[in-house]
């Protein structure tokens, strides 16, 4: 074993003296070599372990070392940006703010995505050009720490631009609009928000964004409640695929379901989209426990509250699943606005009640509705008695026309 393996060996020892001695060694030598060790190890670390080196650095970091933090800037690690930019911030004086501005402007990337993190500490507006610059940088670090610095400083003009990138066509664009907000931390246009979720082709990723911005079980007891539900429709959609399970926690999604359950016991102006989401998430969870695969990777603590959500979903008795079933059968007679996320619930359902409202759906204008109706029908094998021929001679769309002629019944 090396010295350096012998001071990481330190470093998280369970003997405070000498893990405290080697968190002095570290800063007081500026030991780049000690501190990537460390950031390599970091992930497989308990919390509690990494909590106390965080305790052992501050300690060791004085007004005669302190400059030192600096070294550690050319290796970046996310578990290290808030605790360096706030040992740096109770150091702060115009010469180390000056120094750090130079990495903001000229550094490595990583020198640059801790300096944005120091500035939201010091929101020093000497930072503010490049700060505006890089919040929407394609460096997600890089942006977000720069949104929250000028979150911090409470610039309007960065924020009437990402206000006005909410309404862009371009997808990518819209989501990195989303992601300053959630890192500005303050005022969020959540109108405008979901609007930009509503007509985003990415919708899963930007509902994903919005409870760092608010709790759920918050909008559901607001005038946002309509949103919200859709924001939870799409969190599910993505759930475990696009966004972590691990956000599990985040989402409150066990508080969020019960919240839900007691609410839709009874029929309300929102029962068929809140049963729609309690039987897709019904669903999504089942196949999460039922399929190791999917978690085996978590936490315990995750994997815990994956089990837990199945189980309260699963307590309900069957005449509650029943009266969902209903609430999501009536959605199809009242509006079209929310077919393409009712149809899944159907199909893996087989709530064949709804096949003769889903043929009425044929007579759309739409082709993108014709073509996923299409798709559930011949999912629940009720495509008999339905004029292929006539549905495809009126469909522009030629990727659509193929997927339609690939359903109509071979002779």
């Amino acid at each position: 074993m090396n010295d350096l393996e012998l001071y990481f060996k330190d470093l998280i020892s369970k003997d405070r003296n000498k893990a405290q001695e080697a968190a002095s060694y570290l800063v007081n030598n500026g030991d780049v070599k000690l501190f990537e060790m460390l950031v390599a190890k970091s992930d497989y670390l308990f919390d509690f372990i990494r909590n106390n080196i965080y305790k052992y650095i501050e300690t060791a970091v004085s007004k005669d070392n302190y400059l030192n933090i600096l070294k550690f800037f050319d290796v970046y690690s996310v578990y290290y940006d808030d605790l360096f930019a706030s040992i740096l911030s109770k150091h702060a004086n115009q010469n180390l703010t000056e120094e750090i501005f130079k990495m903001l402007e000229k550094g490595t990337e990583s020198q640059k995505i801790y300096a944005a993190k120091y500035f939201a500490y010091i929101p020093d507006t000497v930072a503010l050009e490049l700060l505006s610059k890089y919040a929407f940088s394609d460096n997600e670090l890089l942006s977000y720490n720069s949104a929250e610095a000028l979150g911090q400083m409470q610039d309007d003009i960065s924020f009437d631009i990402a206000l006005n990138t909410l309404a862009s066509d371009d997808d990518f664009e819209k989501l990195k609009a989303v992601k300053f907000f959630n890192a500005y931390g303050r005022n969020y246009p959540l109108e405008a928000i979901f609007k930009a979720m509503k007509t985003s082709k990415m919708p899963e990723n930007i509902a994903g964004q919005i409870p760092y911005m608010d709790s759920l079980l918050n909008l559901l007891s607001s005038e946002y409640m309509s949103d919200t539900l859709l924001v939870i429709d799409n969190i599910l959609s993505g759930f475990g695929e696009i966004l972590p399970l691990s956000d599990i926690f985040q989402f409150e999604l066990f508080e969020v379901l019960e919240f839900l359950i007691n609410n839709n016991k009874s029929e309300n102006v929102n029962s068929s989209k809140i049963a729609e989401i309690l039987l897709s998430a019904y669903s999504k969870f089942s196949m999460f426990c039922e399929n190791q695969e999917y978690i085996f990777d978590e936490s315990k603590d995750t994997k815990y509250e994956i089990s837990s959500v199945l189980k309260l979903l699963q307590v309900q008795g069957e005449d509650f699943w029943k009266l969902q079933k209903n609430f999501v059968l009536n959605e199809l007679k009242k509006s079209k606005d929310n077919i393409h996320s009712v149809l899944p619930v159907i199909v893996e359902y087989n709530l064949r009640e709804a096949i003769p409202n889903l043929k009425l759906l044929l007579e759309s204008a739409d082709e993108t509705i014709i073509c996923e109706v299409l798709t559930a029908l011949n999912s629940l094998n009720a495509v008999d008695g339905i004029d292929f021929d006539k549905i495809i001679s009126e469909i522009k769309n030629p990727n659509i026309k193929a997927i339609i002629e690939n359903i109509k019944p071979k002779l």
